[in-house]
């Protein structure tokens, strides 16, 4: 494996056979989950579109290739480390790739409750999973929420999903570090500056990232933000490609789809956010006979039209709100009501953007969108207290990107750190 990027070590052979171990078990592990993938397609396609079961797929399969290049945070973490995960309805394989198997190369004592919603997904999931070197299944737990906090006190807590729940999380189990993973507008901006191959280049990057799983996704963007000087053909632009998607009974067809959602609770939602922008619609496509089918909706307003508070749309509704001056999007994130919620924010064609690195509490990812920057191995999220928080007993809640590794090695050095042999 001598392509892994891993962290430089001293000339120390047990260090060496350790991080052997540990990159052998990592690709291991991403061996099985590639050559099962066929079977985690049948599992996961009932709630999610197979292109974004596939990219899940790839991207686990990455992430654990690559665990080297997370060896030295981890080993400067606490072996002994309790950590509970509380995992989300949605991204199933990558959620147990990332915060299941890739600590437990690390430590001994990962125990994690799937979220109620997808249960019996998640425990297909690690039954295929469960006969290989990390057994996945061992360290699930079906428990309650109020159960599972019990054997999670005074623990490592990840939360995924609602950040008001993971706030009542945080509190049962009096957490000695909470990691939240919260929810964020993550807006695209397109600027006066694109035209021609550009345009269409940023509607493609629009569509793309709104209808990821048919929108449904934490880093789906809830805002579109266009500049009136382009509005008037990037709007048209975005209406005939949408025309074009494919509209079908299920999520097993490949590419871009108009598909059923996962569930009658999240299309009652979906479908809910869509009558509320009735006025507003400028086009809606068409659905199949599924009765969770929720239509592809474009709606249109100009920014002093909506409310200083921007919905999370789960499911493929595209919030295009059009702009006079940049100033006014960017006093908009910046305001007391959006500010929580600042994650990613992408940028097309906005010359004053170039460069900056945030707006508001927004990390400024140029001219890609939110699923183009993330990246596993690298702090997720930005500054906003409902996207992505770090707190915990006797902690102040602080605001910012967060990566397991890192936040566990600053864990444990706050409590006088851990044996550098290790």
């Amino acid at each position: 494996m001598t392509s892994l990027s891993t962290p430089p070590l001293r000339n120390d052979g047990a260090r060496r056979a350790d991080i052997d171990r540990i990159i052998e078990i990592a690709c291991s592990t991403a061996a099985l989950i590639d050559c099962r993938r066929d079977q985690i397609r049948d599992v996961l396609t009932p709630i999610a579109t197979i292109d974004s079961v596939d990219t899940e797929i790839a991207d686990s399969i990455d992430l654990l290739n690559t665990a080297g290049v997370e060896y030295a945070a981890y080993r400067q973490a606490d072996p002994e480390t309790q950590l509970r995960v509380f995992l989300p309805a949605n991204n199933l394989l990558y959620s147990l790739a990332l915060f299941v198997a890739l600590p437990s190369l690390f430590c001994g004592n990962v125990l994690a409750r799937p979220a109620s919603r997808v249960k019996s997904a998640y425990l297909e999931l690690a039954a295929i999973l469960s006969d290989g070197p990390i057994d996945v299944g061992d360290r699930m737990r079906t428990y309650s929420q109020a159960t599972f906090a019990e054997i999670s006190q005074g623990s490592v807590v990840v939360f995924s999903g609602k950040p008001e729940n993971g706030r009542a999380v945080d509190k049962e189990c009096a957490s000695g570090l909470f990691l939240g993973f919260g929810t964020g507008i993550n807006p695209i901006v397109i600027g006066r500056d694109l035209s021609g191959p550009e345009l269409t280049n940023a509607v493609e990057a629009t569509v793309a990232a709104r209808l990821y799983n048919n929108g449904q996704d934490c880093l789906c963007p809830d805002a579109i933000f266009v500049d009136a000087a382009v509005a008037e053909e990037f709007v048209p632009a975005l209406v005939r490609r949408l025309a074009t998607i494919p509209v079908v009974s299920t999520g097993t067809t490949p590419g871009l789809i108009s598909a059923p959602l996962a569930d009658m609770t999240t299309y009652d939602r979906a479908v809910a956010e869509l009558d509320t922008l009735e006025s507003a619609l400028v086009w809606t496509g068409e659905i199949s006979a599924d009765d969770r089918h929720c239509p592809i909706g474009v709606a249109v307003r100009r920014l002093p039209e909506i409310a200083r508070s921007v919905p999370e749309l789960f499911g493929p509704i595209f919030n295009v709100v059009v702009y006079d001056h940049l100033d006014q999007v960017v006093d908009f994130l910046d305001a007391p009501e959006t500010e929580p919620y600042g994650m990613y924010l992408s940028v097309f064609g906005v010359a004053e953007l170039v460069g900056v690195d945030r707006v508001g509490s927004a990390r400024n990812t140029g001219a890609r969108t939110a699923f183009e920057f993330e990246n596993g191995h690298e702090p997720f999220g930005g500054f906003g207290s409902n996207g992505t928080i770090s707190a915990g007993v006797g902690r102040e809640p602080v605001a910012r990107p967060l990566l397991l590794s890192a936040e566990l090695a600053r864990y444990a050095a706050e409590r006088g750190g851990v044996d550098a042999q290790r």
